[in-house]
C-alpha cells in the first residue's frame, strides 16, 4: 500500500510540473512578443480554470430562463473524478459506455450524487441568469452576439485576481467564424478592464471532455430554479456559488 501512495504522490507530483512548465511557457512566449514585462523572481502564476455551459436556449420561445454557469477550479482533474466516479458507482451496466453523461438525460440519484460531489468539491460556481421576458425583439435576430454578451458578464466577475485564466466552452458550433467571434470578443471585453491578464480560450467537444459534463449539472440545476421554480438540486450547491445575488441579468 505504502509503494502504491508512493507511485501516486509521483504522479501527481509530475502531473503538476508539467502544468507549471506549461503555464511558464505562455509567459515566456509572450514576454518574447513583448506583451508582457518580466515577472520578479520568485512571484507565483495565478492562473485558474473556467468551465463553461449553459442551460435553456435563447430562442424568442422555448424556455423562460436561459442561464450560462461557469465552474471555476485551479486543478481540472477534480472535476474529471466526479464524472468517473459517478460511471463506476452510479451507472448501471448497460449505460455505462454513453459517450456524455447530460442532467437532463439522467435520473435523479445521479443528479444529485454529481452536484453533491460538486458542493463538497474545491471549487468556485458563478452563474448568469436571464428572463427572456426582458430580451428585446431584435437580440433574438443576433443569438450569438447576445450568448457572446452574457458571457462576457459572466467571465469578468471570475477573473480579476488571476494571472492567467483558461477558458474551456463547449465545441457546440461547426462554423470556426462563430467560435473566432466568440474569442476575439470575450479576450477585449476582459482586456478592457483587466489589462494585464492573459487568456486562453478553447472549444472541446464535451463527449470527451468530463468537466464540461460537470458544468452542465451545475448551469441544469440553476436554471432549473428559475424556469420552473424547483430548487430541490440548486439547494445542493447554492453554497458553492459565490455571485448568488447578482445572477439575475436584467433583474427589476
Amino acid at each position: 500500500m505504502k509503494k502504491v501512495r508512493e507511485v501516486m504522490k509521483g504522479k501527481r507530483s509530475r502531473r503538476e510540473k508539467t502544468k507549471d512548465e506549461r503555464v511558464e511557457q505562455i509567459f515566456r512566449e509572450l514576454q518574447e512578443k513583448g506583451l508582457i514585462d518580466e515577472r520578479k523572481g520568485g512571484d507565483k502564476i495565478r492562473d485558474v480554470y473556467i468551465f463553461i455551459d449553459e442551460s435553456g436556449d435563447l430562442g424568442r420561445f422555448g424556455t423562460n430562463y436561459f442561464t450560462i454557469a461557469g465552474l471555476v477550479v485551479d486543478e481540472p482533474i477534480s472535476l474529471r473524478r466526479i464524472i468517473k466516479k459517478a460511471r463506476q458507482r452510479k451507472l448501471k451496466k448497460k449505460i455505462k459506455e454513453l459517450p456524455e453523461l447530460k442532467a437532463n438525460k439522467t435520473n435523479k440519484v445521479i443528479r444529485k450524487y454529481i452536484l453533491s460531489k460538486v458542493a463538497s468539491s474545491e471549487c468556485q460556481i458563478f452563474a448568469i441568469a436571464v428572463d427572456k421576458s426582458m430580451i428585446m425583439p431584435r437580440l433574438y435576430e443576433v443569438k450569438d452576439r447576445l450568448y457572446n454578451y452574457i458571457c462576457g458578464i459572466l467571465v469578468n466577475e471570475i477573473v480579476s485576481n488571476y494571472d492567467l485564466v483558461h477558458i474551456i466552452i463547449d465545441k457546440k458550433h461547426t462554423n470556426t467564424l462563430i467560435r473566432e467571434n466568440f474569442n476575439h470578443y470575450l479576450i477585449k471585453k476582459i482586456k478592457s478592464r483587466h489589462n494585464r491578464i492573459i487568456i486562453d480560450i478553447s472549444h472541446r467537444d464535451s463527449q470527451s471532455t468530463p468537466e464540461l459534463q460537470v458544468v452542465d449539472f451545475v448551469a441544469w440545476a440553476i436554471n432549473r430554479k428559475f424556469n420552473t421554480g424547483d430548487d430541490e438540486y440548486y439547494r445542493i450547491i447554492e453554497n458553492k456559488i459565490i455571485n448568488k445575488g447578482r445572477m439575475e441579468l436584467w433583474k427589476n
